[in-house]
């Protein structure tokens, strides 16, 4: 079964030694969020960022070659200090979906994700699951998963 979860989903484990209270804080306060959610050489802007379960985001992640990158989601979950699950899906600078293949991503890259984040408190500090609903593979191959690794480890700089 790890193996299936892994070659079907993107999932990355990462141990932060801050407390729980510090790694989620660094998801759900609009300011901390703003300093690690882009990948290395890339700036971060919202739109809309409504942080509790219901609440809309509407962002834009731009690369200094490549451009703007457009996403609006959902919260579906936020249990303090324990889980958050949020939709992620390409959009224009509008909020409008759109299919990824027409701005230029790969076409097999789905329109919608589920991104599932869990916490954990390990020997004194947070143990943190990522999971989005994504071939791992593919999001390798499109950046995604590199991606989550360097904003992670910007968060991580961030709080420890």
């Amino acid at each position: 079964m790890e193996n299936s979860v892994q070659t079907n989903e993107v999932f990355i484990e990462e141990t932060f030694k801050a407390s729980i209270d510090r790694v989620f804080r660094a998801w759900t306060d609009p300011q901390q969020l703003m300093k690690w959610y882009a990948p290395e050489g890339c700036t971060i802007r919202f739109k809309q960022l409504d942080i509790h379960t219901g609440g809309k985001f509407h962002s834009c992640i731009t690369h200094p070659t490549h451009g703007d990158c457009w996403c609006i989601g959902e919260y579906l979950e936020i249990v303090p200090n324990r889980k958050i699950v949020f939709t992620m899906i390409n959009a224009d600078e509008n909020g409008q979906p759109v299919n990824p293949a027409d701005i230029g991503m790969d076409a097999d890259w789905p329109g919608e994700t589920v991104v599932t984040v869990t916490f954990a408190e390990e020997k004194g500090g947070t143990k943190l699951q990522l999971r989005q609903t994504v071939s791992q593979a593919l999001a390798t191959k499109t950046g995604a998963y590199p991606s989550w690794l360097q904003m992670l480890g910007k968060m991580k700089a961030m709080v420890e």
